[in-house]
């Protein structure tokens, strides 16, 4: 039970990890930017937590694949900024 609540919580951090990305990109703010990481780094938590329940279901395999790949994006997008000079 406890998996499924760790995977729906991965769900809703992507996006929000994303949208709180871009939004520290386009404000320059270091809140936002704080924010996102700490989310991505949940996320990271509840989906290494949820691994075990993957194999179960076809459907979980498809959506954490699709997400895994927004997540890589959004994750790329963050690093760049990084580098960016303001």
């Amino acid at each position: 039970m406890w998996q499924t609540k760790a995977f729906v919580y991965a769900l809703v951090a992507i996006p929000v990890f994303v949208v709180l990305g871009l939004v520290a990109q386009v404000t320059h703010s270091k809140l936002a930017r704080r924010l996102a990481e700490i989310v991505l780094l949940s996320c990271l938590a509840a989906f290494a937590a949820a691994l075990g329940s993957l194999a179960d279901d076809a459907t979980q395999w498809v959506l954490t694949s699709i997400l895994g790949v927004l997540l890589l994006v959004g994750l790329v997008l963050h690093v760049r900024s990084y580098f960016r000079s303001s």
